[in-house]
């Protein structure tokens, strides 16, 4: 998982394999503890050649996590957090050894003030790390459900096995209580089969000879054989986790708008401070490098544009967690963006609407969520539209008994698209919810296509969105959740913003000093993060699909 994606200017490294992570959270725990625990003699009143042994370990030691971070950005042509606060740390290390070595009376170091600020950026670093680590809970839940082991039928004998070694045409073994070690089809037998992964429906499904069942699915109950049809990273799982992954790795154009305020950000910074050093050394406090100095890095600490960005991908990483949790798969953070400016949603027929029954003599039976989907989305605000290659008299009676108003029949598939053209043409932003390979181009032309998870897969392939269980309630939901998303992130830059204009102003009048700002940094970036994670909880009371 690329970590500039996920905070820009931050610093903290975010990686999708949780051992690695787990490595990084124990790495700052490590350093916070060294920090404190030169910082803590430091408020003593020790001599100052004794202060400068303790504060070069620990601005050498803890200190160099910053440092290295922003040689890094610097190499990557990455302005950032970590250079603020590599040069807020260095220069009142480096004015308090001079002071040490150059002054013999009234001596006035800065060494605490260095030791507090380092130590309360690495616990807001460790912090951020802890709230970062469960925003990617979706991908390591999904792949926990992967079972270890599985027995398969080998030569007439029952051969328990990793479960990474089954290959495509095994023949598999599974008993009640267990969860399904990989996709196949039933051979024999019949079982209850608990898919809430996939659908977000508790109650189980039956399943019996020549159905599918999906790897990391639980059996309730029954005993079967099944025939193994995809595995490792073509298995349904293996798919939902990269989903999830690229959807919290990626950058949504909001983000990259913030990354460009932050390039411009930091230099600005940089230069505000140099004038404020100049403006209390020569007017303010004239000769008075302590303060010019305790200023300066004031304004540099509380001005680390982390709130701002972590606003954007934190947010973002929570609700792609969250929406992998209840059955929907956005392809990307930049599909979120796009969920949250939909005012039109266009439902294809069959297949979406419909079971897409179509053998001769049966009817083509709506979804059982069909209506309660429509009826949302309007209650969302959302004109609905029903499009489909049908004769009007059967197209009506579908709409009917959706609820829907607009409806486009007798459209062949290669015009599907030229009606999306049209709507748009129109000065809507139109969602696509379709299944089929007919219903790929007016996906593709959509702002915003969503598939049904039973569809095909070029259609599949051309979504936004994926809804693996293939419920449509599913649709408003993500709507919903975008729309959560969109009002969070607004959240979060406001406040980023105000923080700035507030603090920085205030830090440059001589108010805060370094560790003051540091702690007010801290709080704002982290007050941020926790905002974010409220995500988590949207929607729980639509966790079932019941809208």
């Amino acid at each position: 998982m690329d970590k500039e994606s996920v905070v820009l200017g931050c610093g903290c490294e975010v990686f999708g394999d949780e051992a690695e992570e787990l490595k990084q959270r124990f790495r700052l725990l490590r350093l916070l503890i060294v920090s404190t625990a030169l910082s803590m003699p430091l408020l003593w009143d020790l001599p100052p050649r004794f202060q400068f042994v303790l504060a070069t370990v620990l601005q050498f030691w803890p200190g160099l996590y910053f440092l290295r971070n922003a040689i890094r950005g610097l190499k990557n042509r990455s302005l950032g957090m970590d250079l603020l606060v590599a040069l807020s740390t260095t220069v009142i290390y480096a004015y308090s050894t001079v002071v040490t070595f150059t002054v013999t009376e009234n001596i006035k170091l800065y060494y605490l003030c260095d030791g507090v600020l380092i130590s309360l950026l690495l616990f807001g670093r460790y912090l951020e790390s802890v709230a970062i680590y469960q925003s990617g809970e979706a991908v390591r839940g999904l792949l926990r459900l992967q079972p270890k082991t599985a027995i398969v039928l080998r030569d007439g004998l029952e051969t328990e096995i990793d479960a990474a070694e089954i290959v495509s045409g095994d023949t598999i073994l599974l008993r009640p209580g267990e969860r399904i070690p990989a996709d196949g089809k039933i051979l024999e037998g019949s079982c209850l089969v608990d898919e809430s992964l996939l659908t977000g429906e508790s109650e189980p499904a039956e399943k019996g000879p020549g159905d599918s069942i999906t790897g990391g699915t639980l059996n309730r109950e029954g005993k079967v054989t099944y025939t193994a049809t995809a595995v490792g990273e073509d298995s349904t799982l293996q798919q939902m986790a990269a989903f999830v992954r690229r959807a919290q790795s990626e950058k949504a154009p909001v983000q990259r708008f913030a990354d460009r305020i932050a390039t411009i950000f930091v230099p600005s910074v940089i230069a505000l401070a140099v004038l404020i050093f100049a403006l209390w050394f020569t007017l303010l406090a004239p000769g008075d490098w302590g303060k010019a100095v305790s200023t300066v890095c004031g304004v540099l600490v509380i001005a680390c544009p982390c709130a701002l960005g972590l606003a954007t991908p934190a947010a973002l990483m929570t609700a792609s967690g969250r929406a992998a949790e209840l059955g929907i798969l956005f392809k990307g953070a930049s599909a979120i963006e796009k969920a949250w400016s939909i005012d039109t949603v266009v439902f294809d027929k069959t297949g979406t609407l419909t079971e897409g029954i179509v053998e001769p003599g049966l009817c083509d039976p709506l979804r059982e969520d069909a209506k309660s989907a429509v009826d949302a989305c309007r209650a969302l605000g959302l004109e609905v539209w029903m499009i489909s290659g049908d004769k009007e008299e059967t197209a009506r009676r579908i709409a009917r008994a959706c609820g829907i108003e607009h409806i486009l029949f007798e459209v062949k598939p290669e015009e599907k698209a030229a009606q999306i053209t049209r709507l748009k043409s129109e000065g809507r932003r139109v969602a696509m919810v379709g299944d089929g390979i007919n219903d790929a181009p007016a996906m593709a032309e959509a702002d915003l296509a969503i598939a049904m998870g039973t569809g095909t897969d070029i259609a599949i392939e051309c979504a936004d969105a994926v809804l693996p269980g293939g419920r449509i309630g599913r649709v408003p939901q993500a709507l919903r959740l975008a729309g959560a998303a969109r009002r969070t992130v607004r959240q979060n830059l406001g406040w980023a913003l105000f923080y700035n204009l507030i603090c920085i102003p205030v830090a440059a009048c001589g108010i805060l000093n370094p560790s003051i700002a540091a702690a007010a940094m801290t709080l704002s970036s982290n007050g941020i993060l926790l905002h974010s994670l409220r995500l988590n909880k949207a929607e729980a009371s639509n966790e079932n699909g019941k809208l």
